[in-house]
Formats: C-alpha cells, sequence, structure tokens
C-alpha cells in the first residue's frame, strides 16, 4: 500500500463516496465542510485501487482530521492514513484531532488503540449536526447518537 497527497481527479471521486457514506456536508465541531475541498491523502493497493482516503484541515496550531475512511478493513488503512497525517502535523508543530460520535463504538477503539486521548466530550452535538443534516439517522447499533468526543495527540 502506498499513501500519496489527494490530487484534483480524485475529489470528484471524493465527494460522492463522502455523500454516499455520512451526507454532505461533513459537519464537526469546527464547522462544516465539504471534505472534497480539503487536503488529503489516498491509500492505493499495488494496482493502484483506492484503498481509502483521509482529509484534513490546518489551522492555528492544530490539524483537524476531518474524514478518514478506509474501503477495506482489518489491512492497515486507516492507520496508514492517520499516521500519514499525523507525520504532516508533527512536522509543522500542530495538534493532530479529529471527533467522533458517541454511537461509533469502532471509531472510539480505533483511535485509542492508535495511542490518542480523549479530550473533550462536546454534548449535544446532534442538534448541530441537525441544523446541516435534518433528516440524519440518530441511531446505530442501539446507541443514540447524541455527542461528539474529541480525540488527539
Amino acid at each position: 500500500m502506498r499513501v500519496r497527497e489527494i490530487r484534483d481527479s480524485d475529489r470528484p471521486w471524493l465527494r460522492d463516496f463522502i455523500a454516499a457514506q455520512w451526507g454532505l456536508p461533513v459537519v464537526s465541531t469546527s464547522g462544516p465542510y465539504d471534505p472534497s475541498r480539503l487536503s488529503g491523502f489516498v491509500a492505493e493497493d499495488d494496482e493502484l485501487q483506492t484503498m481509502g482516503a483521509v482529509t484534513y484541515r490546518i489551522s492555528e496550531g492544530e490539524c483537524e482530521v476531518v474524514t478518514l475512511n478506509s474501503l477495506q478493513e482489518n489491512r492497515g488503512v486507516g492507520s496508514a492514513l492517520l499516521a500519514r497525517v499525523r507525520q504532516l502535523a508533527d512536522g509543522d508543530g500542530l495538534r493532530t484531532w479529529l471527533i467522533t460520535t458517541n454511537d461509533n463504538i469502532n471509531a472510539i477503539r480505533f483511535y485509542q488503540r492508535r495511542g490518542m486521548d480523549m479530550r473533550a466530550l462536546h454534548c449535544d452535538f446532534a442538534d448541530e449536526v441537525r441544523r446541516w443534516k435534518p433528516d440524519i439517522d440518530d441511531r446505530a447499533g442501539g446507541i443514540q447518537f447524541r455527542h461528539a468526543l474529541e480525540f488527539s495527540y
């Protein structure tokens, strides 16, 4: 697997993929985003097939991971993409952070296993998301989506 910067030719695919997975815009505690307009990286296999993508934004002293998606679970794709963003951020002395939702148990486990610490709980974050996406499904695996959990290195 190789990880490379997102190219302009990747952006239509990325927009369609994120729209199908999560809907647009992607809403963070920092605001709403169209990830296809952000910086990021793509993971590819030896045949140059896309295996996943990560997008991020840089602001004062920090690097926020806005999206992280793997098309193939348990192959190291998410880990490689997250590591690449962290490497970039560390090189510039930036804090790397992201949010996930309280109902996304797999993501919580993933980030903790990669050494990230939970730094904040953003209570009732679902209300902010509903401003942008009034029809969101607020139940996943029997857990109601209500809050955002902020993780960082």
